[in-house]
């Protein structure tokens, strides 16, 4: 359970501006955001935005930006506070400071304090990966409770900068290096992203606007905090004066490049599904996954578990790797490998899965309890456990009736009707079945025709079997009986197809 508390407040006053904030003429600062929020359509004239202000000089200047452009723009704004519990009487301080600025403002405040170390103990992460986390759950509460549709948050050129170079320092592929996104999941937004701190800097202090510094941010034992302190000073003394913009210009290039292969893994994406998302499960075809690039490949890995609500700064690239190799380099039809947050990715013959759960916790089996249907002819019969439902039709014999080059479980079956004799049963499979699969010599175990055919074991309690009595004339959406083939004189045919 999410450990902190929320406090929502509301101030109603009449319009007062102290000498600290007053209702200042445009500066070139805010000229440059109105053109920045435009040209990369961060949010739209009219809308509601939950601001983050921690108080320290890049969210008081945000906050005194957005309010600058609010009579223009028509906005509604927000002012949200996350009190990490971390420094103690200091941090509360901070709370009050910028609880009055909203004051000041005649802004609504909301204001949350948490407890990190309870919570990156819990999760076994860091404290600031932590913080991360709870701070983005709060605000993304404090946007719904309060009606609006974007997030705001102060992150600057300098952020980005420090960003990327932790990412290169710790290892990242071309999403970790493109830096922090100008907009992250469509609403939430980073105005200050092209602006240097130094620009901030100068435009509180022309405007005389208060600001408080967290003093954390002056520890060395954070590996951000010493980019920032040592190494970003020794490249632009010894390297490169202008190496925040240069490293901001790469980051944007490097992203430019990582969105048009997002689009194509995207289509990879789709073109590789066999399963569609249900039970916090997704399911591919290592076949077709397998015949794109590799850097198309980690993609999928990465849209699956962003589907399956899994990903998050735990999964590393190591972690994709350990996908990966599941698909192109191992030879066990039944191996997994475990990810962060209780999720998995396993293999199941030619078909790659990625779950929130075990698994031996995705076996459906006869184990638990039989279906049956009475099928008196043509028309929708439902399937066991919900899982869709078989069409049994009378049309013309189609062209490509002999094709296999279907997906499994899915594919059309095509049956001879002058040797279907209506009633039949619907059922999933019993113990110690046997089945006459198409152009077999003789029948044999229906569990060896699955095995066989590299039916996962996951799939093979729910499959759909069209039977009399104790023979079975069909795996649907696998396989007709050889009996109840269709001959080469037949020119019409029952169709017979699981539809989920």
């Amino acid at each position: 359970m999410y450990e902190g508390w929320l406090i929502l407040l509301r101030f109603g006053a009449k319009r007062t501006h102290t000498s600290s904030f007053p209702k200042s003429e445009i500066s070139s600062l805010t000229s440059l955001i109105k053109l920045t929020v435009r040209r990369k359509e961060l949010f739209e004239p009219g809308t509601r935005i939950v601001v983050a202000v921690s108080g320290g000089p890049d969210s008081v200047c945000l906050l005194h930006i957005l309010y600058l452009l609010s009579s223009q723009w028509g906005l509604g704004l927000e002012v949200a506070h996350f009190e990490h519990g971390l420094r103690g009487r200091e941090s509360r301080e901070d709370a009050r400071f910028v609880e009055k600025l909203s004051h000041d403002f005649e802004l609504g405040f909301s204001i949350e304090h948490g407890n990190v170390r309870a919570f990156a103990s819990r999760e076994g992460i860091g404290i600031q990966e932590a913080a991360r986390i709870l701070r983005y759950k709060f605000l993304e509460r404090v946007c719904t409770e309060t009606k609006c549709t974007y997030i705001a948050t102060a992150h600057t050129a300098d952020d980005q900068a420090e960003e990327v170079l932790l990412r290169l320092i710790r290892g990242a592929g071309l999403p970790g290096l493109s830096g922090i996104p100008w907009v992250r999941d469509n609403y939430i937004v980073r105005p200050l992203l092209g602006v240097t701190k130094q620009q901030i800097l100068g435009h509180l202090k022309v405007h005389d606007i208060p600001f408080v510094i967290d003093q954390s941010n002056n520890s060395r034992a954070y590996l951000r905090n010493r980019i920032r302190k040592d190494l970003l000073p020794l490249l632009a003394e010894g390297f490169n004066p202008a190496i925040v913009r240069t490293v901001n210009r790469t980051a944007e290039i490097l992203a430019e490049d990582h969105q048009l292969l997002e689009k194509m893994a995207e289509e990879a994406y789709q073109d590789s599904l066999s399963f569609p998302s249900q039970e916090g499960k997704l399911g591919f075809s290592v076949k077709r996954v397998k015949g794109h690039p590799e850097p198309i490949r980690r993609r999928i890995y990465r849209m699956a578990l962003r589907d399956l609500r899994l990903f998050s700064g735990r999964v590393r690239a190591s972690h994709l790797l350990g996908i990966d190799q599941l698909v192109t380099t191992c030879k066990d039809p039944c191996a997994s490998c475990r990810l962060p947050g209780g999720a998995v990715a396993f293999r199941r013959y030619e078909e790659l899965f990625i779950s929130s759960s075990s698994p031996e916790e995705q076996i459906l089996d006869s184990n638990e309890g039989s279906f049956s249907v009475c099928v008196t002819g043509p028309g929708r019969w439902p399937n066991s456990r919900g899982k869709g439902y078989v069409e049994i039709s009378l049309s013309e014999v189609a062209s490509d009736f002999r094709s296999r080059n279907r997906k499994e479980y899915f594919r059309p079956l095509w049956l001879n009707p002058e040797a279907v004799k209506f009633p039949l049963d619907l059922r999933t499979r019993r113990p110690g079945e046997f089945f006459w699969p198409l152009g077999a010599p003789a029948p044999f175990k229906l569990k060896k025709f699955l095995i066989s055919n590299k039916i996962p074991r996951g799939v093979r309690g729910s499959l759909p079997l069209l039977t009399r009595g104790k023979e079975v004339l069909a795996v649907v959406g696998v396989e007709v009986s050889h009996p109840y083939r269709l001959v080469q004189t037949s020119r019409k045919a029952l169709s017979l197809q699981w539809i989920k």
